[in-house]
């Protein structure tokens, strides 16, 4: 969720070929809360793996839907997405100088994507943020060396491609209740899929100083919202069985989020749709004890880092 404000700041943002800062960002946070450290340190873990994921065939992080990448979707959408997976492939060996000659040809791709986000649909968008993503978490799991010193590229790509991402979803109309059955799925694994990423860069943001983390506008007793979906329905990889799933589910559907206190709460349903506008938690007759139970009965392993991050 980003505030027309910070959208409009982001969109006239100009992001040079070579930056002419070197200023370091991703830098962690200090923990005040005895514990915290641990808990960092574990999210830390968790967001590193996911590029690792992507070394092995058929597999992906939580937040990357495997239809994205599969022959019978649109490449050309997913032209960032594809070429970031190749990327990762070049330094799984750990050849002399792969190091080198992958953040060269990131370096490239952020110059591409930011040169180009307005044209780009937004699955495209999708695909960017995708990538960028990936490239923000193994630049966390490096650290600071000459062949990454590019922050300042890689952070402003990314909030340009998400101004222009969250433009674009204000001008989007959801059609979940009367489009066809594949049409449907496809909208909801767009909605989905933005709603998983979201939280990968709010939980960045947690644990690191991360300049775009300001730009998301959650109110101030939630840290996490919308929640993710359940593993059930993000695990189908068609929209019958997506629909079968969905069908099963008890009616109204229910989000959930996370708030301060590291409570559960239910929010709005229609932010199980994209999440566009004020997210506000509702009035909720259960115990967060029991929101969390229902909650992670259906979670998969994306849950894990969500409920990591409410104990920091």
């Amino acid at each position: 969720h980003l505030p027309e404000i910070a959208i409009s700041a982001a969109l006239n943002l100009s992001i040079p070929p070579v930056p002419r800062e070197t200023t370091r960002s991703l830098v962690l946070r200090s923990k005040a809360k005895p514990g915290s450290h641990r808990v960092a340190t574990l999210i830390l873990h968790t967001l590193k793996s996911y590029p690792q994921m992507m070394l092995r065939d058929g597999t992906l992080p939580p937040y990357i839907h495997p239809h994205l990448v599969s022959p019978g979707f649109n490449s050309t959408d997913m032209e960032s997405l594809s070429n970031c997976i190749s990327l990762v492939y070049m330094i799984s060996d750990k050849v002399r100088g792969s190091r080198k000659l992958f953040w060269k040809n990131v370096r490239l791709e952020c110059e591409r994507i930011s040169t180009e986000p307005a044209r780009f649909n937004n699955w495209e968008l999708l695909a960017a943020m995708h990538a960028l993503s990936i490239y923000i978490l193994i630049r966390m799991s490096e650290g600071e060396t000459d062949c990454n010193d590019f922050d300042r590229l890689l952070l402003t790509t990314m909030v340009v491609t998400a101004a222009h991402l969250a433009r674009s979803d204000a001008n989007y109309t959801p059609q979940a209740h009367s489009c066809d059955t594949h049409a449907c799925w496809l909208e909801w694994l767009y909605m989905e899929s933005r709603r998983r990423l979201g939280i990968v860069y709010r939980v960045i943001n947690l644990i690191v100083y991360f300049d775009p983390g300001a730009m998301c506008s959650l109110q101030s007793n939630l840290v996490l919202a919308p929640l993710p979906a359940k593993k059930a329905l993000w695990d189908s990889l068609d929209e019958f069985a997506w629909k079968a799933e969905r069908d099963k589910q008890s009616v109204p559907r229910t989000a959930f989020g996370l708030a301060t206190n590291g409570e559960l709460v239910r929010i709005d349903e229609m932010d199980l749709y994209g999440g566009y506008g004020k997210i506000d938690a509702k009035e909720d007759h259960r115990t967060s004890d029991q929101n969390w139970e229902e909650w992670c009965s259906g979670m998969d392993s994306f849950g894990g880092l969500v409920m990591l991050a409410a104990s920091l």
